[in-house]
């Protein structure tokens, strides 16, 4: 056996183990392993709106519990949550081509009953296909979007949190 075939079969061999090393040494992290997805305090009370459920779980993923208002450290608040559908492209017949989804979150953090924080914001966009023909799904695929949207904008306005002593404190922890 040649040196180069042999060295192709260990190479083969070895492929997934290389990657997997060279993407922990390049400083790769898997989603919510990132050291803001600590909050800094664990109680929230959530009053979310329409983002209710997604900020509950978000919270849980990022290592905070909702509780009551009796229970908890702190409060997250939407203020305001701004959708739209709009139209995004249209063919060259001028027919409808996709949808623009769009969400804009604010929300304020409160502890103590005072603002803490600056006021947190999610911008979410996503486009939806269109078609005349493929009339069947478009309202389920529709909503599946906007489930989506409201996950991900809870999940920005999560990892915002993680960030509040640091605003506060120009960078120590308190």
């Amino acid at each position: 056996m040649t040196p180069l075939l042999l060295m192709y079969f260990i190479m083969k061999k070895y492929f997934i183990l290389l990657t997997a090393l060279s993407l922990s040494a390049c400083g790769f992290h898997l989603k919510g392993t990132y050291a803001y997805d600590h909050l800094p305090v664990q109680k929230w009370q959530v009053n979310g709106d329409a983002l209710q459920q997604p900020l509950e779980t978000a919270l849980r993923h990022a290592s905070g519990y909702p509780v009551s208002s009796v229970e908890s450290d702190a409060e997250i608040r939407v203020l305001s949550i701004d959708s739209k559908r709009d139209i995004y492209t249209i063919t060259r017949g001028a027919k409808l081509n996709e949808y623009l989804l769009s969400m804009r979150v604010t929300a304020q953090a409160f502890r103590d009953g005072q603002a803490w924080g600056n006021v947190l914001t999610a911008n979410v966009r996503r486009v939806m296909p269109y078609s005349d023909r493929e009339a069947l799904g478009r309202d389920d695929e529709e909503a599946l979007l906007w489930q989506e949207i409201r996950r991900d904008a809870a999940e920005q306005i999560v990892r915002q949190l993680g960030f509040i002593n640091q605003q506060n404190t120009g960078g120590a922890a308190q």
